[in-house]
């Protein structure tokens, strides 16, 4: 066995934390009751049941971030999420900044290839990426991001095992105006932003919103000197608000975004250097051919989207038409190599990817009543999405190939016949959903919840032939390899809400929700190995608190979970097909049980200061492992170290803590207010991958996969002037510059270094 860390965080301290929160409430005043103008708290409305609801009405696990408070604390894309969401982490998936890997619970993916989905889904406006390869959403005019965290198997429901996180933006308004942003900062990194509001008329409103951001790295390539994990975005959007009467409203919007970056591994220890054998310069759209020539490393990506929400209200129903299309194309060049020493440059070893991805969504969707004590949310749903990777591995001078395990192949690998790992793969998924959801109120307090989703989903793959002897259909189908997925999937909901009083809510729930299966698909190089994965399938039970106390000066949340999940779709590292290398195998790896507590607290003791504390307790374990995941020694005596029923769960930190506060100060000299803003975001330590993996004696040259704890800290100051035209903040990130692991595969992979900017904003 390899050596484990222990980490372990019980859930009764829970218990304590609650007993001080409780404690820190009685500390107001009750004299404060009598107080209401600039003190109670703004009411947050939420979206999470598919309808518009107060935050503190909604029996969900829900966090909510509103404009002004993603500007105050530096929330500027879904990222910067995961620092002040109990139980949710993320980071760039390795070598690609547009991609973003979350974790809900335990639950999420580390894999943007399309032949698998993600656990956490990302929607914009209500319609869904469902890819990970551009989820990294942000700096478009928002206007509020949330968090749901569980399974969204009813309303929601695409994939969502884990949760959702949620984007909406700003619409177009009545009114003249806009805001111009430039901002400067550590690195040579620029942004400029604007926005623009343009009436055509009472009935026809415009908006459009642009941005471009670039900087040049903050890591170094020893071996020739370049920067690197240098990124330049740029994106545009345009809306029309359509008003033909007081029924109906028509929103459109067309968006691109285009980006290129990187966000490769560095020495151990070391955030800032590196030593790779491929250079950034000289790149082709050709991506074998580069990586073959050691030249041209990137990560290119470009997305257009084009969404249309027709809403016709009526007395007591609304009804919307939600339309969205997306289009995304990648190509990357990444390098893998495992590095030696300082001095040493390694073997090339990249990974190579060109795709195209489409995806198509229409959902027809009501919310009404049906006297007083019912309400509903029902609809119809359709997705189908059709993407095309060619998909390679170049290891030294050659573009990488396995063996046929039967004498079978497309080339010569080796003396022998076999396949290379260069594949072009076609897959397709056509989905279909009913649902809806009842909310019926027992009494004037008690309200009882019911929904139910029906789900057929059908996923097809076809493997094409390249010119470098790939697999192709017909060789996975002769190896006994189905092609043709199809899951029928009913997805129920229960609940039951109690309002204490006006201000306080309790509720209990149970959840289900699934995730389709999918085929290993990156590292698959021989006919055998794409093997389908059956659907993921979770079960979570609530139970939790919603209150605001103190005449809303104090907002107090907690939620209580158990999530219990099977046929855990998992990546796991496995030794490759050439001595030195690994794979990162995607398959059912098991069954798991993840439980935990969640609070999030808000208070606002004076004018002008709020305070904010959030804490995430889980732990999770291997409640089935599959022995195909089993760690095993091979023919050759040889230990490989995948998954064993002892290894804790990857990416659960066992205890995330967010805690910070905003003061605004009016300077009537300075004819205007300073906001002073700070947060200190703890995590725990955790595995960063499924195998549990540290240098051992079984396992000598075997990387240490634990990413130990660490605290950030992040300031502001900003002036606002007093019509809120100007702004001007300076701002840092990570300002005690911690260096913090985030990803392990073959090498380490650290978070960004401290970034210090300022920032000028003009409203007009």
């Amino acid at each position: 066995m390899t050596a484990k860390h222990s980490n372990c965080v019980r859930v009764k301290p829970a218990l304590k934390l609650g007993a001080s929160l409780a404690l820190l409430v009685a500390a107001i005043p009750m004299a404060a009751q009598a107080q209401s103008d600039g003190l109670q708290l703004e009411e947050i409305v939420v979206t999470a049941t598919r309808r518009a609801a107060s935050l503190q009405d909604v029996p969900l696990a829900v966090s909510a971030f509103t404009a002004a408070e993603l500007e105050n604390r530096q929330i500027t894309s879904t990222l910067d999420l995961v620092r002040s969401v109990p139980n949710l982490y993320g980071s760039n998936n390795t070598g690609v900044p547009s991609a973003n890997t979350y974790y809900i619970r335990g639950l999420g993916s580390t894999e943007q290839i399309a032949t698998i989905d993600p656990a956490v889904s990302t929607y914009v406006d209500d319609v869904v990426v469902p890819r990970q390869n551009a989820n990294n959403y942000g700096y478009f005019d928002l206007e509020q991001m949330e968090v749901l965290r569980g399974p969204q198997g009813t309303t929601f429901g695409r994939n969502s095992t884990g949760g959702a996180i949620s984007v909406k933006l700003k619409k177009p308004s009545d009114q003249f105006g806009g805001f111009l942003q430039a901002a400067y900062g550590s690195y040579d990194q620029m942004l400029v932003r604007g926005d623009v509001n343009i009436p055509v008329s009472e009935k026809v409103l415009t908006k459009f919103t642009g941005f471009y951001t670039e900087d040049e790295g903050w890591a170094k390539n020893v071996a020739n000197g370049e920067k690197i994990n240098a990124l330049k975005n740029w994106g545009g959007r345009g809306a029309v608000r359509i008003l033909p009467n007081d029924d109906i409203t028509v929103d459109l919007a067309l968006e691109h975004m285009d980006g290129d970056g990187l966000y490769l591994r560095t020495f151990a220890g070391d955030n800032r250097e590196t030593i790779l054998p491929g250079s950034t310069k000289g790149g082709t759209s050709d991506e074998v051919a580069d990586a073959l020539a050691n030249r041209g490393l990137r990560a290119q990506y470009d997305t257009t989207a084009v969404t249309a929400n027709i809403e016709w209200r009526f007395d007591d129903v609304s009804v919307e038409s939600i339309t969205g299309y997306r289009t995304i194309n990648q190509s990357f060049v990444l390098d893998f190599s495992l590095p030696a020493s300082r001095t040493v440059v390694p073997t090339p070893f990249y990974l190579t990817n060109d795709g195209g991805y489409d995806m198509f969504s229409q959902e027809f969707k009501a919310a009404g009543n049906f006297g007083d004590r019912l309400s509903y949310v029902a609809g119809l749903y359709y997705f189908y999405e059709n993407n095309a990777t060619l998909a390679g591995q170049v290891f030294g001078s050659s573009v990488s190939c396995s063996a046929g395990l039967f004498g079978d192949g497309n080339m010569t690998c080796g003396g022998r016949p076999g396949y290379s790992s260069v594949r072009d793969i076609r897959n397709k998924t056509s989905s279909y959903a009913a649902y809806a959801q009842f909310d019926y109120k027992l009494t004037d307090e008690l309200t009882a919840i019911a929904g139910l989703r029906y789900t057929n989903e059908v996923k097809k793959l076809d493997l094409r032939p390249t010119s470098y002897g790939g697999i192709t259909t017909e060789d996975i189908i002769a190896a006994g390899m189905k092609t043709r997925l199809e899951t029928n999937k009913f997805t129920p909901k229960f609940g039951l809400n109690y309002k204490v009083d006006p201000d306080v809510m309790l509720f209990v729930s149970a959840t289900n929700g699934y995730k389709s299966g999918g085929w290993n698909s990156r590292t698959a190089y021989v006919p055998q190995s794409f093997q389908d994965m059956e659907p993921e399938t979770a079960w979570s039970y609530e139970a939790g608190l919603r209150s605001d106390l103190f005449n809303r000066r104090v907002r107090f949340n907690v939620t209580g979970f158990i999530t219990n999940t099977d046929n855990l779709q998992l990546s796991y590292t496995t030794p490759g097909p050439i001595a030195g290398t690994t794979l990162s195998t995607q398959d059912n790896a098991g069954d798991i049980r993840v439980k935990g507590l969640e609070f999030e607290l808000s208070v606002r003791p004076t004018a002008g200061l709020d305070v904010f504390a959030t804490l995430g307790l889980q732990e999770g374990k291997y409640t089935w492992v599959n022995p195909a995941a089993q760690s095993f020694t091979n023919a050759s005596g040889a230990f490989v170290n995948a998954i064993d029923p002892t290894d804790e769960l990857s990416r659960l930190p066992k205890k995330s803590l967010a805690m910070g506060a905003t003061y605004t100060v009016p300077v009537e000299a300075l004819k205007g207010s300073l906001i002073f803003s700070g947060e200190a975001n703890y995590t725990g330590g955790f595995w960063t991958t499924a195998s549990n993996t540290t240098p051992s004696t079984r396992t000598p040259t075997a990387l240490d996969t634990f990413a130990r704890s660490y605290t950030l800290y992040n300031l502001s100051a900003s002036y606002l002037s007093e019509d809120e035209a100007w702004r001007l903040a300076v701002e840092c990130k990570n300002c005690s510059d911690k260096l913090y692991l985030t990803s392990v595969f073959n090498g380490y992979y650290y978070g960004e270094p401290r970034r210090v900017r300022a920032t000028l904003t003009r409203k007009f």
